[in-house]
């Protein structure tokens, strides 16, 4: 673990070095104060379930899943390193910039969150399409990349519809 990164509601997120691969990755790991309840652990653990089953470009990628020896739960996914579309709005917002800009230059970067938008967009029906349901979307859990990247992220409160939330597929495929 290099460094702390964030903390949630269920579990708490630090950049770490992935030493097989040399890389950083997000290392989210639950909470000490939920380590002990079943419950929450096994809500941690279908978190990371359902997020490492979502194979799509707009959501964020799990590399693993393991325990540390207490049992503790723990997954690894990507790290994007970047701004949230929240900080990106406010920045679009700010008057004080704005009065730097031309109308063109505006217009180029509404025109930029509006294709972020559609990112997630498409992210969301497919996660719909498999059945799953993020249950938290706001600007906060929208990360932008720095080479265009847009990926929906935090999926602890994500409800999925069947074993594997899989349930849709057969919904759509009699539609």
């Amino acid at each position: 673990i290099l460094r702390f990164h964030a903390a949630g509601g269920l579990g708490q997120v630090s950049v770490a070095r992935d030493s097989e691969l040399n890389r950083e990755v997000a290392l989210k790991e639950i909470k000490p104060e939920y380590a002990r309840n079943a419950s929450a652990r096994g809500r941690f653990v279908l978190e990371a379930e359902i997020t490492g089953g979502l194979e799509h470009p707009s959501i964020v990628p799990v590399y693993g899943l393991g325990s540390y020896a207490d049992g503790r739960p723990f997954y690894a996914m990507r790290f994007i390193k970047g701004d949230t579309l929240k900080q990106a709005i406010e920045r679009y917002h700010d008057s004080q910039r704005a009065k730097t800009q031309t109308d063109s230059e505006r217009a180029i970067e509404l025109r930029q969150l509006l294709g972020r938008f559609i990112d997630v967009c498409q992210a969301v029906e497919y996660a719909h399409y498999r059945g799953v349901l993020h249950r938290d979307l706001k600007p906060g859990n929208i990360m932008l990349g720095k080479y265009g990247e847009t990926l929906v992220v935090d999926w602890g409160l994500a409800k999925a519809r069947g074993p594997r939330g899989d349930a849709l597929d057969s919904l759509h495929s009699e539609l």
